[in-house]
């Protein structure tokens, strides 16, 4: 009798084991989800094209030492070789012309005002140092060369203006993903550089030339408020293939 006993508390406990570690296995199976690519790596080998921040040049604007700022958006694009490395290449570029008629009795009188003429170029390496499904944080190097012209009285007076810059940006580029548009994303940052400038102004019927030059070593975030906007924050559009 008491062998038949034993014998069913054995069963009773093999059942409830048996029972236990089915329940444990359907619970791990249940919980485990799997993570899809995030934004960032799905765009690896496409390129992206889209806006990269305003560039200023320093351009003389006289003889005597007077100096103007000359503004050039840059428009360029980026490609990622890799997860981990890119490469960024953009070009900006300003150009306008102005004329003045003035009506004096029967006299008119039409005055050419030439505007000056920027030129930029713009290439940089950027790191993705993390990212989560939306979000990458970024390093990147980066140079800009740039260029301004300018001729007034009758093209007497030569102007010009010359930018050489390096340094890097630390930032986040976020994509959209969230709305289901992965393709565009915003990126902002700020960083520091290492800057050269210089300005020149010659008058060859006056034999006369001047000269100014800068460095500076200084973060990309300017005095006004809105620099943070304007040379801080570009937008992307990524062609999936």
């Amino acid at each position: 009798m008491k062998v038949h006993h034993l014998a069913a508390l054995s069963a009773a406990l093999f059942a409830v084991t048996t029972s236990s570690a089915s329940w444990a296995q359907d619970t791990t199976t249940t919980t485990t989800t799997t993570v899809g690519p995030t934004d960032h790596s799905r765009f690896v080998g496409d390129f992206a094209i889209g806006f990269l921040g305003v560039q200023s040049i320093t351009i003389a604007t006289d003889g005597v030492g007077g100096t103007a700022q000359v503004n050039a958006p840059v428009i360029g694009g980026r490609y990622w070789l890799d997860e981990g490395m890119g490469i960024d290449a953009g070009i900006g570029f300003s150009f306008a012309s102005a004329s003045a008629t003035t009506e004096a009795g029967d006299t008119t009188t039409d005055t050419d005002n030439p505007q000056p003429l920027a030129f930029i170029l713009h290439g940089g390496v950027p790191f993705a140092l993390a990212d989560s499904q939306y979000f990458v944080f970024e390093l990147i190097p980066e140079l800009n060369v740039g260029f301004a012209g300018n001729a007034i009285n009758d093209g007497d007076l030569k102007l010009r203006g010359f930018r050489l810059d390096i340094g890097a940006r630390a930032g986040a580029e976020v994509h959209f993903g969230f709305i289901d548009i992965p393709q565009l994303s915003l990126q902002a940052g700020i960083g520091i550089n290492l800057a050269y400038q210089s300005v020149s102004a010659s008058n060859e019927d006056a034999d006369t030339s001047l000269s100014q030059s800068s460095t500076s070593f200084a973060t990309t975030v300017g005095n006004d408020p809105w620099d943070i906007f304007t040379s801080s924050i570009s937008a992307l559009y990524y062609f999936d293939r």
